[in-house]
């Protein structure tokens, strides 16, 4: 996040507790550990968490070095039912601007970090997609003490110096090296170092939210790299999303090197983003680094200490990797799911529908809500809207700020012929959400608040997303008749979206229900 909203610091502090504490050469420096959390991997991208609590209920918090302040998700505020307040302000992410709110917690814990009164905590609002975790943990938080990542060991870990000034940290056993803070005009504590990318130096900083390194598209340029031109090592991969409710275009990119202390990885991959405004430095490095480093943010010396674990510096591509395959036969929820997606659809592996079916399951079945509910979404376009029922409320019971899943249980409950509870449940979702924001048009025009005519209106009016929101709408709207067994209707939307938007952006049609078979098309 780019801009951030000073609330948090001043009302969380470390608590008293037992430390260990580790010597240093030469003998008189002693390192004071203030604390250790466990770190378990979230949501489809399987990003390190920690657990926390929001007003005495578990919350999983995301640890995001590279965010500019600790705030909550709108998944953790509508889980809550808490107040949004209006700040006026706003914070960007790859994915654009996103509105900044606020809301006041009587308890807030990380770990066992806790606010020792009531406190206001921001809240972004809009995402690429819905997170499953409940809020951020960013930068000033994590880096009010010395800070040790190591996702390897599945840890993080606090530190107090005393009597270090000036004296190497020997923490580790593994080969470390010392890396500098260099001065920059970042308003965040996250330290910025010197990296050579092709000989070029360029400006970095560690991102444990981001999922694999990546490099600003107007870095890449001055090192030399034209994505636009294409040429060899470089693919056009999807766009990347986060904070922010569009998408940043995204290429991989080979470089020949990249030098960080007196560390080099040679022959890489990169992940490049046109970063809709950010520029808080020029290269980021996520998770993929972190997972074959250990890194120690010495903010008392003003150095980054890290040493290497072993494995691939930088992923190449979005492969399957032994660690995600490990989580998952471990029982990761999470993890299971995002194989599911890979096999799905061939992307890191190879294409499999029975295994992606087989692991979807398992997610499900363990209470992924993002498996609950893309298997009701199945259940529901095979024509079995019974079966998708409890699937797609389980689901939605934990990811409250998901847009377009009511508008699944909504038609499978009428299919189901539950007419009068889909609506009520429609407009309780409806309720917990900004009726200016889409796609809340769609859940509307499914209540008769608006008409076909205003919805087609309301999905053109941002310019970005005109072409998209319009596809989307006839293609809501087409399952929305056919729920109400109007098959003519539903089949003359499909067809309109087929021709404007192409077959694969077409929605899948519902099978008809048993008493419409005659009506079908």
């Amino acid at each position: 996040m780019k801009r951030r909203l000073p609330l948090l610091l001043a009302t969380l502090l470390f608590p008293a507790l037992p430390f260990s504490a580790l010597a240093a050469e030469p003998t008189g420096c002693i390192y004071v550990e203030l604390a250790r959390l466990p770190v378990r991997y979230v949501g489809l991208g399987l990003a390190p968490a920690v657990d926390g609590s929001i007003d005495g209920t578990p919350a999983t918090m995301l640890v995001d070095t590279g965010a500019f302040d600790t705030v909550l998700t709108m998944t953790g505020v509508a889980r809550r039912d808490l107040v949004l307040l209006m700040t006026g302000r706003h914070a960007e992410g790859f994915g654009g601007l996103t509105r900044l709110y606020s809301t006041r917690l009587e308890q807030f814990a990380i770990g066992p970090v806790q606010s020792r009164r009531s406190v206001n905590v921001g809240v972004v609002y809009e995402m690429t997609s819905p997170p499953s975790y409940d809020g951020i943990v960013g930068a000033p938080f994590l880096l009010q003490a010395d800070f040790e990542v190591d996702l390897r060991a599945r840890q993080l870990r606090f530190f107090r110096p005393r009597d270090c000034s000036g004296v190497p940290l020997k923490v580790w056993p593994e080969h470390t090296f010392a890396v500098p803070f260099v001065r920059s005009l970042s308003n965040s504590p996250n330290p910025h170092f010197t990296v050579k990318v092709n000989g070029k130096e360029l400006e970095a900083l560690i991102d444990t939210g981001a999922h694999r390194s990546l490099m600003t598209r107007r870095a890449a340029r001055r090192i030399g790299i034209d994505v636009d031109a294409g040429g060899p090592g470089v693919t056009r991969l999807g766009d990347s999303g986060g904070v922010g409710a569009g998408r940043a275009a995204s290429w991989a990119a080979r470089v020949d090197a990249v030098e960080i202390g007196d560390e080099t990885v040679r022959d890489a991959e990169l992940h490049v983003v046109d970063a809709q405004g950010v520029d808080d430095a020029d290269l980021y490095l996520g998770q993929d680094f972190l997972r074959s480093h250990r890194v120690l943010f010495a903010m008392s010396q003003r150095k980054l200490y890290i040493a290497y674990l072993g494995g691939d510096v930088f992923t190449r591509g979005t492969s399957l990797e032994p660690w995600m395959q490990e989580e998952a036969d471990n029982g990761n929820p999470d993890a299971q799911y995002t194989l599911a997606m890979m096999y799905g659809a061939g992307r890191g592996a190879p294409r499999d529908p029975q295994l992606a079916r087989s692991w979807l399951e398992k997610a499900a079945a363990a209470g992924q809500p993002h498996a609950n509910l893309a298997l009701g979404r199945q259940r529901l376009l095979a024509g079995h809207p019974a079966d998708a029922i409890p699937l797609l409320r389980k689901a939605l019971d934990q990811l409250p700020a998901e847009g377009f899943g009511p508008l699944w249980l909504y038609n499978a409950r009428v299919r189901n012929g539950e007419p009068e509870l889909a609506r009520k449940e429609l407009a309780t979702a409806l309720d917990k959400q900004h009726q200016d924001d889409w796609p809340q048009p769609l859940a509307r025009f499914y209540l008769g608040k608006i008409d076909a005519a205003r919805l087609l209106d309301e999905a053109g009016r941002d310019r970005q997303f005109a072409a998209q929101r319009s596809c989307q709408a006839n293609g809501y709207m087409a399952e929305w008749y056919a729920a109400g067994g109007d098959q003519a209707q539903s089949a003359a939307l499909l067809a309109t979206v087929r021709a404007q938007c192409g077959a694969r952006a077409a929605p899948a049609a519902p099978a008809p229900r048993a008493e419409d078979a005659d009506k079908a098309p």
